[in-house]
């Protein structure tokens, strides 16, 4: 029989890899799934030659979620590999999902020359692939920014679109955003010391800001660079 500790260890490993997959995978999945639905709406008023180039971009995609499954089955996920690496993370799900939904994504992040932790790491990249997901699938945005910027003692995200926006204060998580909704983002936030901002009216977009605070408070500021 296992022990208790060892019940323990697999239940944290099980979470782990449950993790791993819904922040590997999901996104993908998820621009896929909005890229076949968008095809099948519009196939009659699309020329051969567009839906060829559609068809592309899925296969694409498939490709990038395969080799994410396979990372994290391996447990390559977001790891102590520095900032360079997790930039490039962020920089491939974003352009996979402008690709896919024909949306304009920029995103803007500095010029790392130091790591942030992997629980930092893993927050915000959650936290984008959230915020860019509702944008998409909820605010039916054609336009979206991401900003990250790197002070001396915290980070700071800041995400805004504009798309059809909704009522912020009278939003509450349904069982449908209940796996990573605007509730869980907060939370996400607050499991780092950090809080997490939303503004956003009926029609007039939505603005996001995180900040979260890090330790080494005696970095010199980093300024952001644009990536895109």
């Amino acid at each position: 029989m296992q022990s208790g500790l060892e019940r323990y260890v697999v239940f944290e490993e099980r979470i782990r890899i449950a993790e791993e997959l819904h922040d590997r995978m999901g996104p993908h999945l998820f621009g896929i799934a909005c890229a076949v639905h968008s095809l099948e709406q519009d196939w009659g008023g699309t020329s051969e030659a567009q839906k060829l180039e559609q068809l592309r971009e899925i296969k694409k995609a498939i490709a990038s979620a395969s080799r994410e499954l396979r990372m994290a089955i391996h447990g390559l996920s977001l790891s102590e590999k520095g900032g360079a690496s997790w930039i490039g993370s962020v920089e491939s799900l974003l352009a996979s999902q402008a690709k896919l939904n024909g949306v304009r994504i920029r995103f803007r992040a500095p010029d790392f020359d130091r790591r942030l932790s992997v629980h930092h790491q893993k927050v915000l990249y959650r936290i984008i692939a959230e915020a860019v997901g509702n944008a998409i699938r909820h605010g039916a945005s054609s336009k979206i920014d991401v900003k990250l910027t790197l002070r001396r003692n915290a980070v700071t995200l800041r995400i805004a679109d504009n798309g059809s926006g909704f009522d912020a204060t009278s939003r509450q998580p349904s069982k449908q955003d209940s796996g990573f909704g605007l509730g869980n983002m907060k939370v996400l936030a607050a499991s780092l010391g950090g809080n997490l901002q939303i503004d956003s009216v009926i029609g007039g977009g939505t603005r996001i800001v995180v900040r979260l605070p890090l330790d080494d408070a005696n970095e010199e500021p980093l300024q952001t660079m644009k990536k895109g």
